[in-house]
């Protein structure tokens, strides 16, 4: 068994196919303060299903869908006939309890894939979510980079770290948003951080959240209302979103988030100008 801390939440994982991957070590915990969140077995017995799921999509040639039935979630990835990854995870009490069953071929990757998502279900009952984003920090605050993928995230963090000394990449992936017990709103690292190998044992507050589009001119102006909420929402876990519980608990951090931390919209291009802009807007609406 291995113990972990990911957002402030402990877990713990039995069986093999996580200590060969990067990311997993730097959250090990060996005497956590906290009873488990989620309590997660990789070589379990789970029996396949038929059931609707609420959630399907293709990944190269993997088919991934999610399912639920009373109080179980259940995450199935198949490739072919032969290769299928199934996961089931419900909640007892305040721990939920997860299995993983492996069938064939699945490279070691799509185990690290799938307890992200049994993590993400087990973290909402928690007001914790990940957000598909590149975090930045900078003066003890992270600006968190949205954007879908090929939009810039990953080349604007670049152009900050070489920009300003001192400034700190904390995930390029999926860090995890946290409404606190106090109400404030942190991001935390993740094991997860995409084809970035950047995995940080951190949290910070936020100073924004900035939405880039790619143009041919920078231009930066603060959301409000409605288009905050649109800025925000499709950086969450999109195939959760397709369930009632999941995404109420989904809407309920955004609300939170929105009281207390601004979101901006920059139409840039990939320069050190975009970059100039963001910290001159920053530093003079009072967030950095």
């Amino acid at each position: 068994m291995r113990r972990y801390t990911i957002a402030g939440h402990a877990i713990q994982i039995f069986g093999k196919g996580l200590g060969s991957l990067p990311g997993f070590d730097f959250f090990l915990s060996e005497k956590p303060e906290k009873e488990p969140l989620l309590i997660i077995d990789t070589e379990a017995v789970v029996q396949d299903w038929n059931i609707s799921p609420f959630f399907t999509t293709i990944s190269g040639k993997v088919f991934y869908n999610i399912s639920v039935r009373d109080n179980t979630y259940f995450l199935r990835m198949k490739q072919l006939d032969t290769h299928c990854l199934l996961a089931e995870i419900r909640r007892e009490g305040d721990c939920f309890q997860a299995a993983i069953r492996r069938r064939g071929n699945f490279h070691d990757a799509w185990l690290s894939v799938t307890c992200e998502r049994l993590f993400n279900i087990a973290a909402l009952s928690q007001q914790t979510v990940s957000v598909h984003a590149s975090a930045l920090i900078v003066h003890r605050k992270s600006i968190l980079f949205l954007g879908e993928s090929g939009t810039g995230k990953s080349t604007h963090a670049r152009l900050w770290l070489s920009r300003f000394p001192g400034t700190e990449l904390l995930n390029d992936d999926s860090p995890f948003i946290r409404i606190e017990a106090d109400g404030s709103v942190r991001v935390y690292g993740s094991p997860w951080s995409g084809k970035t190998q950047c995995y940080k044992n951190l949290n910070t507050p936020i100073a924004a959240f900035v939405r880039l589009s790619q143009a041919p001119h920078n231009h930066i102006r603060r959301l409000e209302g409605i288009e905050a909420i649109g800025a925000l929402l499709p950086s969450f876990p999109f195939s959760l979103s397709h369930e009632k519980k999941l995404s109420s608990a989904i809407y309920s951090i955004v609300s939170q988030v929105l009281q207390q931390t601004p979101v901006y919209h920059l139409e840039c291009l990939p320069d050190a100008g975009a970059v100039e802009m963001v910290y001159s807007a920053l530093k003079q609406d009072g967030h950095l």
